[in-house]
């Protein structure tokens, strides 16, 4: 495949993932036809010279496939599979790592990064708010990752933000480590204020939160670091490792 060749795929694929990205941050809402020209283009080119061996196809179609498993149980969005499906599809060839691989990885910096952050503040300053917590359903333990504590009142007027402790109504907590992608704003948010109109909680109450991360803009950084890293040096670093 020739340099322009190449650069048509890449410029599709950054296109696509840039306008999603957008999308992500603006609403967290991805049409799927967002991605069908830049597939098509991704498959069409590739098809047409001979990329698609079994076994890097297969390779490098794997991160994609783990993603699906994980939207089917509505762990994460469908977008997030589109889009290293996309990546995956656009570069079947490669010598150390495929690039939807690399991708994935480095988008996972970020979030990475966040639940250390968490881990840190749950850790030092809300230890102790942390501990009276009682979840007659789920782990606390999951708090000290995933979330963090802000009060009902600023919860009511957050935007993509959703609740890990989530009131029972007898005295406890249902204590949760995500969200189901079903889940709307408005319902999360009906329900707490049913709960504030009951007097089983405050408005000044604290409640663990996480937020509903646009990913699929992290896999735009992410694309873009993985072309960026050369593969002759991950070579290197194996010949290291062994």
């Amino acid at each position: 495949m020739t340099i322009w060749l190449k650069s048509v795929i890449i410029a599709s694929v950054a296109s696509t993932l840039t306008y999603a990205s957008l999308r992500d941050l603006k609403n967290r809402d991805i049409p799927e036809v967002t991605w069908l020209p830049s597939l098509a283009i991704a498959v069409i080119l590739n098809v047409l010279h001979g990329n698609y061996d079994v076994i890097h196809t297969a390779l490098s179609l794997l991160p994609a496939a783990l993603l699906f498993a994980m939207a089917i149980f509505n762990m994460i969005g469908g977008a997030d599979f589109l889009a290293v499906l996309l990546i995956g599809l656009a570069h079947p060839l490669f010598e150390a790592l495929p690039i939807s691989l690399l991708a994935l990885l480095y988008s996972l910096f970020i979030p990475l990064a966040l639940m250390a952050y968490y881990v840190t503040l749950n850790s030092v300053k809300y230890r102790k708010q942390i501990l009276r917590i009682r979840c007659i359903r789920g782990r606390r333990f999951y708090l000290y990752f995933l979330g963090r504590p802000i009060s009902i009142g600023e919860f009511l007027n957050s935007k993509f933000m959703y609740p890990l402790t989530i009131p029972s109504g007898t005295g406890g907590f249902i204590c949760r480590p995500t969200f189901s992608i079903d889940e709307t704003e408005e319902a999360v948010k009906a329900e707490i204020m049913e709960f504030i109109d009951r007097g089983v909680i405050r408005r000044n109450d604290l409640i663990w939160v996480t937020p509903a991360m646009p990913h699929v803009a992290f896999l735009l950084i992410g694309y873009v670091l993985a072309l960026i890293t050369p593969q002759d040096l991950i070579l290197q670093v194996f010949k290291l490792m062994t």
